[in-house]
């Protein structure tokens, strides 16, 4: 019996499924939000590995608009923790989210009114602000953000580096992570973010109905313990999932013969 992290696709490829966060896990670590695109060789790895897995699915808190001009048509996206998603070649948004977008436009707007336009990252359907450039930029980020979530009933979120606001709707890469595995027998996820934590979350859900289920976590200097804490491995960095990545392609082709 295989000993590989992944081994869990060997028996049946075609079952399994493989969700990836974006930043900091298929992406090196950028200084600028538009500074983030995949590692060199990562995109054709994600098209290996969807001709040998039932799916194949980035999950992110990038909007599809970002991603997928770096991430292969065929593969599929989950953007906005779930408030938007590509599949099949095809962009789709939560109906529910899209009545949030005037009142996220107008937040947009005030937020770059106070920090200014170099940190502010529009996302349509949410919007984050940055304070990796000056850490000393948290504290007022962080009373502006809950001060707009009790304003405007809008969910507020600690990210890397930074803050979100949401929508108020129950959607995360959890949820994203159950409802895209219905099918599959086999489900993995490699992330290295607090943001990646409802996905393990979500593992737990699967694994409780039957699934084989691995949690891969990609450390750094900035990843969280409490991630690397709940993760079946652990890889060094994006160069190392990459290599799980091109591992795992030659296990499941030996596997399929």
């Amino acid at each position: 019996m295989s000993t590989h992290p992944l081994a869990i696709f060997s028996t049946a490829p075609g079952r399994g499924g493989l969700f990836l966060d974006f930043d900091g896990t298929l992406s090196d670590i950028a200084s600028t939000p538009e500074g983030a695109v995949p590692r060199p060789g990562v995109p054709d790895l994600l098209c290996e590995l969807h001709r040998c897995l039932g799916r194949v699915a980035i999950v992110s808190g990038r909007p599809v608009a970002y991603l997928a001009p770096h991430i292969p048509e065929s593969v599929d996206i989950v953007g906005l923790y779930g408030l938007e998603w590509r599949f099949g070649g095809r962009h789709h948004t939560l109906r529910e989210a899209e009545e949030w977008r005037p009142v996220i436009q107008e937040l947009t707007d005030a937020a770059v009114a106070r920090f200014g336009e170099s940190v502010v990252e529009p996302k349509g359907l949410s919007l984050t602000i940055h304070y990796r450039a000056d850490p000393e930029l948290r504290a007022p980020m962080q009373a502006w953000m809950t001060d707009v979530a009790e304003r405007t009933g809008a969910e507020g979120r600690q990210a890397k580096h930074s803050f979100e606001v949401h929508p108020p709707i129950r959607r995360d890469k959890g949820t994203a992570v159950v409802e895209w595995s219905s099918d599959l027998d086999a489900v993995a996820y490699v992330g290295d973010d607090l943001g990646d934590l409802p996905a393990f979350d979500g593992l737990d859900v699967l694994a409780d109905r039957g699934v084989a289920t691995v949690r891969v976590a990609v450390a750094s200097d900035e990843a969280p313990p409490i991630l690397l804490n709940r993760a079946d491995h652990v890889v060094e960095g994006p160069a190392g999932a990459q290599a799980l990545l091109e591992e795992l392609v030659g296990l499941v082709a030996s596997a399929l013969g």
